[in-house]
């Protein structure tokens, strides 16, 4: 018979602590080092989120097993988070967990990813209140920080792969600036912090642990409809003059004390780097069509005025025609060059194939 204590999680029923791992591009090295040094008693459900894409193939449940005691495999849908096991979230769906129970879901994607850490992080904390741990490790943009936010409102703990170590540092320094209790994992390996931090956190833990005072902000991944005409959701701020870059629909504003964050009446939802990223690929997008739109005049231009017939045959009408296609060419010719320059000066985001 277990001797771990029983919580109460933050909806009010029996449950278990979770540790809750993020990563993207650069985090596999310390997500092994991490679950190697989990013991195999370890006094919580550990989930585990990394980046993957909606249909790339992956072995991670049995890469993490080959360095781990704890058993790891797919999460499966409606199954008991159980102490001592490792639940992955699997490509192409979000990984969320409610009354205890593992649940999936292929909503909207969020940050650009589904699974998304964000999705977990603030599922955990609505599920398991102050019982919830969370660590972000390596990755590009913001995904993790909006959920780290709403763990460390309900009292969890968030600790951060240290940014000066991670290959890549902006999801650490992202989830600093808006978790203002998260900690920096200064152990050598980092899994001797986080198996203190779990420790510590059950221990200041007991039976019939009140709720937050403050409810967590859901993460909608649903699509849930609601009938104001603008669209608002609860917690939502404000609607704003700007569209989701996936479906075109409006944005709202939901403020948190450390970090806004950006979702459209479907779901689909941002944090502020990853929209900044998200409109800079949308907006190039819009410049190759219009670089399209004007050579392909230019070809219909020229058609016409090889084909005129009739009055379009007038020298005078022809020379328009060729004319106005030359005009197009040389814009459609400058534009190519102006995207191609700016493109050339962007940054590539590796998180996009990691």
């Amino acid at each position: 018979m277990s001797t771990q204590p029983n919580l109460i999680s933050a909806n009010g029923r029996p449950g278990v602590p979770l540790l809750a791992i993020g990563g993207s591009a650069g985090s596999l090295i310390p997500l092994r080092e991490l679950v190697s040094d989990l013991p195999w008693d370890l006094n919580a459900a550990v989930l585990v989120c990394q980046h993957t894409g909606d249909t790339g193939r992956s072995n991670l449940p049995k890469i993490l097993g080959r360095h781990t005691s704890l058993p790891a495999a797919w999460a499966v849908e409606a199954e008991p988070l159980r102490r001592g096991r490792i639940y992955v979230a699997p490509p192409g769906h979000h990984l969320l967990v409610h009354d205890g129970l593992v649940r999936l879901s292929s909503g909207p994607r969020v940050n650009r990813h589904r699974p998304s850490v964000d999705v977990l992080f603030a599922s955990a904390a609505q599920d398991a209140g102050p019982a919830t741990t969370v660590v972000v490790l390596s990755g590009v943009l913001d995904d993790g920080s909006v959920g780290a936010a709403v763990v460390d409102l309900v009292g969890g703990q968030v600790l951060v792969q240290n940014p000066d170590t991670a290959e890549f540092a902006s999801m650490p320094r992202c989830t600093l600036a808006a978790a203002p209790r998260a900690r920096i994992m200064v152990g050598t390996p980092i899994g001797h912090d986080v198996v203190a931090a779990v420790a510590r956190q059950s221990a200041a833990l007991k039976i019939g642990v009140p709720v937050a005072d403050r409810q967590p902000p859901e993460v909608d991944v649903q699509g849930a409809v609601s009938d104001e005409p603008g669209f608002l959701q609860p917690g939502e701020s404000q609607l704003t003059r700007l569209v989701c870059p996936d479906c075109g629909g409006a944005l709202a504003q939901v403020d948190l004390p450390q970090i806004s964050y950006f979702r459209c009446h479907v779901g689909h939802q941002f944090g502020p780097q990853t929209l900044a990223a998200a409109q800079a690929e949308a907006s190039e997008q819009k410049l190759w069509s219009a670089v399209a739109a004007m050579e392909e005049q230019a070809v219909v231009l020229n058609y016409l005025e090889g084909r005129s017939t009739g009055d379009a045959a007038d020298p005078t009408i022809q020379g328009t025609f060729r004319s106005s296609a030359e005009e197009l060419t040389n814009r459609a010719g400058a534009l190519r060059e102006q995207v191609q320059r700016w493109t050339a000066g962007r940054a590539p985001d590796p998180g996009e194939t990691s």
